[in-house]
């Protein structure tokens, strides 16, 4: 029994490994969104109730609207009068301090009499005892900010008396008006009298904001969140009834206290389970069936599942963390993204896939899915084929008009006057659409933290002024235009079967950079009526041939292309016999060793891989043509393909027979349109 199940784990290991991961996201989606239960009746304000006639399942209390209850809140919060206290310690410790100062200042000069150090005493005293008495208050900041007729509650002794604010000296008029009085009394000169009162002056009301803030959460404590019940059994609304603002409030009541009840059962984690795992079952089924090598490759997974995982996380964090609305979230960034490495399906998928996560999470799951699928398909239709970096500011743009053409079509249909039409949320978009603008730099990090290559980066690879194809085009001009022309044909056969177009095309741009060694070996780099191979044996010859892909690849490596292109240099001959030398040496030999004359290999792994293959050939037989007419062109496509078939050049390549013939069709109407016939001109003298 056991060696039947390692079996089984042995041959269905990429299974185990595929399905755990979805498996394993599941349960990470369960445990991070919030698990709430769900009322079962759909309703608006305004609207008529399309459900049968409801009553009180069991005896509840009617919420208040929020905004009465945040009213109440606030009128209470203006009238508050705030808690200060009066440090009487304070007071007298600065008296004490004020006559310790005093009479050090005034036995120091000998000429003041006995008398009149008692009258500079008792007006200092005097002076500190009328501000004391007024008070010197510390205004919190906030009430900083308010009029000078606010009134607070002064705490003496534990004895509570209500002032206003500008019955207090702040400590700067305090000190203006010691200053004001001694200045204005020819008798009380001196600077050291003054020095010793104003240094007396400190603050002795001070704000109790312990007291306050518990004084205040006891009076907001009273305002009742509820106005009234509704008792089991109680008719609520009838089918067919307006939903009024007042029958609005009973059934958001109704609402919060079912969901609240309902929140402890076991069944809600277990239904969510079942909801998530069912989504992420037919999401792994559909990458089986579209997309089989994402399936099977762990890397690729791993990329589109912490791509799913980060946005519903972000969608369980926002609501309690900030007033912040879900249509802030850039969700169109995942297509964007998986887009860029494996193409529209997928990211359409995933997109949904996502939206129909999150909106086990939002408010208005109806709502939240249409906006979000619309964007999504928006997304995808101006990202499709990406040709140039522009194309992710214009298609932000068309994101954020989709998303306010959706919403705004789907709160036309829920309010009954314009005025009412929530003009806030276009905000939200406005942000949504700054958001959407990281994608660019996002697809990068991806591809350098995963090793995928992205259409921006191929974007880049395709452009001719690229170091290795400009000096393809100074050393080898004849390879340079023969590459031009087979990235051009590659990409039309492409866009005609379906598969990765612009990848194919950059393969083919550098499939041929190998021939930068030893370019005048190459019959589109000779000139006229030199040919070095007729100073040298077909050995010698067919080792130069052969020997562009190995010294390609090691060009490839040495400039870092990626290693998906570098495949195409690899492929490029499959393990194709060169056929001119190997016949050449058959008529002077007569055994051969025939591995001489094959290229090494590998042969074409993939479809992109099997065209270029078949357009190389063509392209570079068809210069050799005579005549260029439709017959030899039919012909000469025919030849090729077939000798490459019957080679089993295409054998670990994904391409089907049905394409092949495709690529025949396409290749033969393609090769016509260059070498059309022309209407022959006569000459100028001939006019």
């Amino acid at each position: 029994m056991r060696r039947f199940f390692k079996h089984i784990l042995n041959n269905n290991r990429h299974y185990f490994e595929r399905y755990l991961l979805l498996f394993v996201s599941a349960v990470i989606v369960l445990f991070i969104i919030p698990k709430k239960g769900k009322f079962k009746y759909e309703y608006e304000e305004g609207k008529p109730w399309m459900h049968e006639d409801l009553t009180a399942p069991f005896t509840f209390a009617i919420l208040k609207n929020p905004a009465a209850v945040t009213s109440e809140q606030n009128r209470i919060v203006e009238k508050f009068k705030p808690f200060y206290e009066r440090d009487s310690k304070a007071e007298k410790d600065q008296k004490n301090k004020f006559i310790s100062e005093l009479s050090q200042a005034m036995n120091q000069d000998s000429a003041i009499s006995v008398n009149l150090k008692k009258f500079y005493l008792s007006k200092g005293l005097e002076l500190l005892g009328g501000i004391y008495d007024r008070g010197v208050i510390n205004m919190d900041s906030v009430q900083k900010e308010k009029s000078k007729g606010l009134v607070i509650t002064e705490l003496k002794n534990n004895v509570t008396s209500e002032k206003q604010l500008f019955q207090y000296y702040t400590l700067d008029q305090a000190r203006n008006y010691i200053s004001n009085q001694v200045t204005g009394d020819s008798i009380l000169k001196p600077g050291w009298f003054l020095k010793a009162l104003l240094s007396s002056v400190v603050v002795n009301i001070n704000y109790n904001k312990d007291l306050s803030d518990k004084k205040l959460e006891e009076l907001l404590s009273t305002v009742s969140a509820t106005q009234g019940i509704v008792k089991q059994d109680e008719k609520i609304i009838g089918k067919g009834s307006m939903v009024t603002p007042e029958r609005f409030r009973e059934l958001e009541s109704l609402k919060n206290e079912y969901e609240s009840n309902i929140g402890k059962s076991f069944t809600i984690p277990l239904g969510y389970f079942i909801l998530i795992a069912s989504m992420f079952l037919i999401f792994g089924i559909s990458l089986e069936l579209f997309r089989k090598d994402i399936s099977e490759s762990p890397r690729s997974l791993i990329l589109i599942l912490i791509n799913i995982l980060l946005f519903t996380a972000i969608t369980a964090y926002l609501p309690d963390h900030g007033n912040y609305n879900f249509f802030i979230i850039p969700y169109c960034i995942v297509p964007i993204i998986l887009m860029a490495f494996f193409g529209l399906r997928i990211g359409i998928i995933t997109h949904l896939f996502v939206v129909f996560l999150c909106a086990l999470i939002v408010s208005d799951p109806f709502e939240f899915i249409l906006v979000e699928s619309f964007a999504g398909i928006a997304a995808v239709l101006t990202m499709a084929k990406l040709r140039y970096i522009s194309q992710f500011f214009i298609s932000a743009i068309f994101i954020l008009f989709t998303y306010c053409l959706v919403y705004s079509g789907i709160s036309l249909i829920k309010i009954s006057v314009f005025s009412e039409f929530d003009w806030r949320n276009l905000e939200w978009f406005g942000a949504n659409f700054v958001l959407t603008l990281l994608a660019y730099p996002l697809v990068y990090a991806n591809e350098t933290i995963f090793g995928f290559l992205s259409d921006i980066s191929l974007i880049e690879l395709s452009d001719v002024n690229n170091k290795l194809i400009k000096e393809l085009f100074q050393r080898a001009p004849g390879t340079f235009q023969h590459s031009i022309q087979v990235s051009n044909l590659v990409e039309s056969v492409m866009d005609g079967i379906g598969g990765n177009a612009l990848l194919a095309r950059v393969g083919a741009l550098y499939h041929d950079i190998g021939k930068l060694h030893h370019p005048e070996f190459f019959i589109e780099n000779q000139p006229v009526n030199f040919n070095p191979h007729e100073n040298i044996d077909e050995h010698e010859s067919a080792a130069i041939i052969i020997g562009h892909v190995k010294k390609g690849v090691e060009l490839a490596r040495k400039n870092r292309l990626p290693k998906q292109v570098t495949d195409f240099i690899r492929t490029h001959h499959g393990t194709t016999r060169v056929e001119y030398f190997y016949s050449t040496w058959l008529q002077g030999h007569e055994s051969v060793d025939e591995t001489d004359f094959r290229y090494p290999g590998p042969k074409p792994s993939s479809k992109e891989m099997a065209v270029l293959m078949m357009v190389d050939s063509v392209e570079a037989a068809s210069r050799t043509l005579q005549k260029h007419d439709d017959k030899e062109i039919e012909n000469l496509v025919d030849q090729i393909i077939d000798s490459k078939i019957n080679d089993r050049q295409f054998d670990n390549a994904s391409i089907t027979i049905q394409e092949i013939n495709a690529v025949r069709r396409i290749l033969k109407k393609l090769m016509k349109s260059i070498y059309h016939i022309r209407i022959q001109y006569p000459a100028e003298n001939e006019i």
